[in-house]
């Protein structure tokens, strides 16, 4: 398993739903290079071999998540204008 994939499997569910299908793995991707450049060190332990330990799947799992929220944010309000 990828780092990416291993990060993506944290997003909430109900988040990866209010992604449009056809644009679902071209967020995921982008989301992920934004956690690589922005967030190295966490990155790195998830593409280590061994499972990342329980603290740092927590903070991952914030971080990925915050990430979806704020960007799924911005395109409601692109959506009212």
């Amino acid at each position: 398993m990828t780092a990416d994939e291993r990060i993506i499997a944290l997003v909430q569910p109900e988040y990866m739903e209010m992604v449009p299908s056809f644009v679902r793995q071209h967020a995921a991707e982008r989301v992920c290079s934004l956690i690589e450049r922005d967030y190295p060190n966490e990155y790195k332990e998830f593409s280590a071999e061994e499972t990342p330990n329980s603290e740092a799947m927590r903070r991952m799992k914030s971080i990925i998540n915050d990430v979806f929220m704020e960007r799924m944010d911005k395109h409601r309000k692109l959506e009212k204008l």
